[in-house]
């Protein structure tokens, strides 16, 4: 379902606008004060120069990218996107845009209607004549060129696109991003309900007696964060069901659940290497990085907390970071191994700084993929392992 609410709008209707606002008798009648209190999960404002993608009797075909972005996310994360409203705003820029989760603004960006984004993933061989840009979604080098040239791109080895695409590109890339926030109670209710019809006897007997939604919920979120998908609801909630009750602490709870996951969390970052056996390329860490990290744990009742300084999480996330350029190298996505007593704080301390980086816990790989690593990331010398302030490990 997309919540449409974009409006034709140019100069001349803007001054229309305003004179009539001045006659008493044209005016229209105020919106419920109610209707101010609404706040949409997710809102995309755009330019009037942007109104024709939106727009179907002009060819605009965002609306149905849209619908398959939806699906999309559906299929691979098991996140039902929620509806998005679209609203023209003449305050932006002709041809700007912008994404709001909950009325807060998450992003933004420009595209040139009637253009093709030209974008070198790397290969390319020569250079194209257009406006320097970045693709919005990943920050990739790119062009806006005239659709004449778009041939011409592609034979140099261009990935050529639609203003449209590059939009619901950057807005799949951002659901992935947010989804744990898009999570919510209701939508978690939904996945319950629907779970039911398979596996009644699964939900009966473990919501709420052994694991409340609230909880479930909170897990899912954890594993949305990480950009695990969580289709697969009945192994989740099974796995849930088994160790709830015997640890309270749910990012304990949540490595359970990633181990019961490690095929879906394995294919989602392993390749094919010349024999079609999957093979995840990663870089692991020294035994002795991780008892520094784990020094700086503090695991309680309460859940897990980290201290560490900035100065010394800088010092771990440059290292680590510094042997993951050799995975990109190889054309692999940055994939970090580690033990599980450390391998959550050390996506935290990735993450800010790579967005999209996989850190997996030797318990995940699973047995049918072969493992090459890299590079063993050593302790860096001049980060002590002092814990007089605390950083949240990011």
């Amino acid at each position: 379902m997309i919540a449409f609410g974009v409006s034709r709008t140019n100069r001349a209707a803007i001054r229309q606008a305003e004179e009539d606002a001045t006659a008493p008798e044209s005016a229209p009648e105020p919106a419920p004060v109610e209707a101010l209190l609404k706040v949409d999960t997710m809102e995309l404002e755009v330019g009037y120069g942007l109104v024709s993608l939106v727009d179907k009797h002009h060819g605009g075909d965002l609306l149905d990218r849209i619908s398959a972005v939806r699906r999309q996310l559906a299929a691979e994360l098991g996140l039902v996107m929620p509806p998005v409203r679209i609203r023209d705003n003449v305050q932006l820029d002709a041809e700007a845009y912008r994404v709001k989760i909950r009325g807060n603004t998450i992003a933004s960006g420009s595209i040139r209607v009637g253009r093709l984004l030209a974008m070198d993933p790397g290969i390319a061989s020569g250079a194209i004549d257009g406006e320097p840009t970045r693709e919005p979604a990943f920050g990739l080098d790119a062009w806006w060129i005239d659709p004449n040239l778009g041939p011409r791109a592609e034979t140099m080895n261009y990935t050529v696109v639609e203003p449209s695409n590059v939009l619901a590109t950057h807005l799949t890339e951002l659901v992935k991003r947010h989804a744990d926030e898009l999570l919510t109670r209701d939508e978690v209710g939904n996945l319950i309900e629907g779970l039911k019809q398979r596996a009644p006897r699964l939900v009966e007997e473990a919501i709420p007696a052994i694991v409340k939604p609230t909880d479930l919920q909170r897990i899912l979120q954890s594993l949305l964060r990480e950009r695990v998908p969580v289709r697969d609801l009945e192994t989740i909630l099974e796995t849930m069901t088994e160790w709830a009750p015997r640890t309270n602490d749910p990012d304990v709870l949540v490595e359970y659940v990633r181990n019961a996951l490690k095929r879906t969390i394995c294919a989602q970052y392993a390749q094919s290497d010349d024999s079609g056996r999957p093979r995840l390329v990663c870089v692991a860490l020294d035994p002795t990085f991780e008892d520094k990290i784990n020094a700086c744990i503090d695991r309680g009742p309460g859940g897990t907390t980290v201290n560490m300084t900035a100065r010394v999480a800088d010092a771990y996330a440059g290292a680590i970071l510094q042997q993951l350029e050799r995975v990109a190298s190889l054309g692999s996505p940055p994939v970090v191994v580690a033990s599980p007593q450390v391998r959550a704080v050390v996506w935290q301390l990735l993450s800010t700084r790579l967005p999209g980086v996989a850190v997996l816990g030797y318990n995940e790989v699973d047995n049918a993929v072969e493992v090459e690593t890299v590079a063993l990331v050593q302790a860096p010398e001049e980060a002590p392992t002092g814990t007089n302030a605390r950083a949240g490990a990011a």
